[in-house]
């Protein structure tokens, strides 16, 4: 299980640093487009900023020409937390397996990386996917002339649902595992 971790995790790492590295220097020519969650018109283009122009409809992707840094900047954290948040849980996993299998189930050190794990997916991954929402909400303000709600990024949050329920398990977990490691140093000692 260890070389499968290993191995999907130095590839993410690469896909996701390449990914980064030709957005940082490639992506600064072009447009920055993304999706607009609330879109009130149908299928026209109108109430959109100067320089601003709307690149598909059924999912209405709006695009701006001339971007300036910070849409730049913003356009990154519209996409790009997420998948490297996704990429430190699997070196959080990694960790966890390699330490395991080195110590065992049942020991402290095992315990104690099951509950990194768990407080991992639990906060950090639903954080990341909250600052992608915020970001496309902030380009989307940028992008429009009508106001399009000051709390528009909580309904554009796809919170990873998989990862709350995963991480508090984890949690759960490593509280059994803790307990089975104070109740295996006891017999031990017992023994």
């Amino acid at each position: 299980m260890t070389g499968v971790v290993s191995a999907v995790f130095a590839v993410s790492l690469g896909v996701y640093g390449l990914a980064t590295a030709i957005r940082l220097t490639i992506g600064l020519f072009d447009p920055v487009c993304f999706t607009a969650d609330s879109w009130p018109h149908d299928t026209e283009g109108r109430d959109l900023a100067a320089g601003v122009r709307l690149a598909a409809v059924d999912r209405v992707t709006l695009c701006v020409d001339d971007p300036a840094p910070w849409q730049h900047v913003l356009g990154v954290l519209s996409a790009a937390p997420t998948a490297f948040t996704q990429v430190g849980a699997l070196l959080l996993l990694l960790l966890l397996l390699r330490g395991a299998s080195r110590h065992g189930i049942y020991t402290p050190g095992t315990a104690i990386g099951v509950r990194r794990l768990g407080h991992y997916l639990l906060w950090v991954l639903p954080a990341a996917a909250l600052v992608e929402s915020i970001a496309r909400t902030s380009l989307v303000h940028a992008a429009v002339t009508f106001d399009a709600g000051f709390l528009a990024f909580l309904g554009g949050w796809e919170a990873p649902w998989w990862a709350v329920i995963t991480g508090i398990a984890l949690l759960s977990l490593a509280q059994v595992m803790r307990t089975g490691a104070e109740m295996r140093a006891d017999l031990e000692g017992t023994v």
